[in-house]
């Protein structure tokens, strides 16, 4: 799980939270000032990771998740090379789409998420809740590193020591400690001692020994609300880690303050996800996902209203707690409605559902700022957005501890 949460920390977490310190830069210098054509690039990438995403899932479900990650470090460490020495808006294109899409699919978290489902079962919430505070506690460290590196430096220094430190921090950590099944050391999920212990444990669940093919994914209304739910949730992360910076600068705010706005939603993000894990085991995905919608759609409103500081700072707050469930969440109800034999082939079809809301995110937001000068009315779309996807949790399974009661008071 360390290890896990390190390839978040030096994966997700410099990807996510740094490219809108860079994104004024960049626009500045290859795209004439235009935020909307840098949003593009990283839209591609994710149309690359759609398209590759199902077959990459294929191979997680049955070789080892660890090469993949391996492949994929060495792929973002070159990218982030490639992206420091680029001189037009096409080389840009080229590297973050093909590279990026590529490379973060392979080191993202479906691929480590595909192992810690490989490993737990009863604490499955809780297990990815606390592998993927890596990426936030990147968040709270990261905006104002960069900031001070981008403003020190230049961008193109960022992203040089952006690919060293991906290289030499995680390859060797990954290839001489990273295990993909519990079987590798002669464990079982859970483990061996709490299974002893536990041996008139809850029922097993029948889908979690469903082998899925896509058609079947694809007929599934539970695999659809996910869809919803989840792009909703990805749709705001995207434009919100590509646009808030910028919108702080437009509010008056100083780079150092809007750089602290930043750590702080990743802080309460980071404070969030063991209470996310906590609920989610216990409570179920349903009303855990409920909160974590409800809270970003809050958070976006208080964005638009807000004219201080500390305005922006509760805003922050809110919003990390919100999206603090994203991954884990997203993990969680799959794995329970679909099932952890093809996890990692659902959250790869997945990511083609989701992409359409991740390439409308960012470009309509830069085109609205663009037109307008402002982010408030992108942001009132997303809280649409979500308030859509709240529709999203009748039709998933509950999960966790409580279906496990469920089940076992219904066979008792």
């Amino acid at each position: 799980m360390a290890i896990c949460m390190l390839l978040g920390f030096l994966g997700t977490g410099f990807f996510s939270y740094s490219r809108g310190v860079f994104l004024p830069s960049l626009a500045e210098e290859l795209a004439q000032g235009s935020r909307m054509q840098i949003s593009l690039g990283f839209s591609g990438a994710a149309v690359v990771g759609a398209i590759i995403a199902p077959y990459l899932g294929h191979i997680l479900d049955t070789k080892s998740p660890k090469r993949v990650i391996l492949l994929g470090i060495i792929v973002v460490a070159l990218s982030y090379l490639l992206l420091a020495n680029t001189q037009t808006i096409w080389q840009f294109y080229l590297i973050v789409s093909i590279g990026f899409g590529v490379g973060m699919s392979c080191m993202s978290g479906m691929a480590w998420h595909r192992s810690i489902i490989f490993w737990f079962d009863r604490w499955r919430g809780r297990a990815i809740a606390f592998a993927v505070m890596g990426a936030s506690m990147a968040g709270i460290m990261m905006p104002p590193l960069v900031t001070a590196l981008v403003d020190n430096y230049g961008w193109r220094t960022g992203y040089t020591a952006f690919a060293a430190i991906t290289l030499i921090a995680l390859l060797p950590v990954v290839y001489l400690f990273f295990r993909d099944r519990p079987e590798d050391i002669g464990e079982v999920r859970d483990g061996h001692r709490y299974l002893s212990n536990h041996p008139e444990d809850e029922p097993s669940l029948p889908q979690d020994t469903t082998v899925w093919t896509t058609k079947m994914l694809l007929r599934s209304p539970a695999f659809w609300s996910i869809g919803l739910i989840f792009g909703a949730m990805v749709c705001v992360f995207t434009a919100v880690m590509m646009h808030l910076f910028g919108h702080l600068l437009d509010l008056g705010l100083s780079s150092k303050k809007a750089a602290l706005v930043l750590s702080v939603t990743a802080l309460f993000a980071a404070l969030g996800k063991p209470l996310v894990g906590f609920l989610a085991d216990f409570f179920g995905a349903r009303i855990t996902v409920w909160l974590a919608l409800i809270s970003q759609a809050i958070s976006l409103l208080l964005f638009t209203q807000a004219e201080s500081f500390w305005a922006c700072i509760v805003a922050a707050s809110v919003y990390g707690f919100g999206y603090s469930g994203m991954s884990p969440l997203r993990s969680f109800a799959l794995s329970t409605s679909i099932g952890s034999t093809s996890f990692a082939l659902a959250s790869g079809v997945l990511r083609r559902v989701e992409l359409p809301f991740v390439l409308l995110a960012s470009p309509i937001a830069g085109f609205i700022y663009d037109a307008t000068g402002s982010y408030n009315d992108a942001f009132y779309i997303l809280a649409g957005l979500i308030a859509l996807a709240c529709i999203g949790p009748f039709f998933i399974r509950i999960g966790g501890a409580a279906e496990r009661r469920a089940l076992k008071t219904q066979q008792s």
